[in-house]
């Protein structure tokens, strides 16, 4: 399992960092947990899940 940041999370789905945010108040993208007090990830199978089903593919479990 590997978390990652906001960084590798917009390099990975190809959007911007305010898109995400906006996306997670509109309840259509994964929200973080927080690692740190001031740091916050996302587990990568999540963001690899949303986005099979965005692609209308079927979730591996796997990630690239």
């Amino acid at each position: 399992m590997n978390a990652i940041g906001i960084r590798q999370v917009a390099s990975k789905i190809n959007l911007g960092r305010s898109t995400i945010y906006r996306m997670m108040a509109a309840g259509k993208f994964p929200k973080p947990f927080q690692i740190m007090s001031n740091r916050n990830a996302w587990i990568e199978s999540d963001i690899d899940k949303w986005l099979s089903e965005k692609a209308g593919k079927p979730f591996s479990g796997v990630s690239e």
